[in-house]
């Protein structure tokens, strides 16, 4: 199995919304509960977004991404 990232949560930090940060923890661990082709397609979902944005990610999206991704 691979590692995180060094420095994996403080990048999380800075690009999640920090009033909705935790709302964000709790979507982000119940991805982890996805099957990995689940996982993956969160994982690409909150990428993508974040590569398209540079405004903070607020936990409505993770919880759209959960939804998609869980399909």
């Amino acid at each position: 199995m691979h590692e995180l990232p060094e420095g994996f949560a403080d990048t999380l930090a800075r690009v999640i919304d920090p009033a909705q940060r935790e709302a964000a923890a709790g979507i982000i661990e119940a991805a982890t509960m996805l099957d990995d082709l689940g996982l993956r397609r969160f994982l690409q979902l909150f990428a993508a977004r974040v590569r398209t944005s540079s405004e903070p990610v607020r936990a409505d999206e993770l919880r759209r991404f959960l939804q998609q991704a869980a399909l």
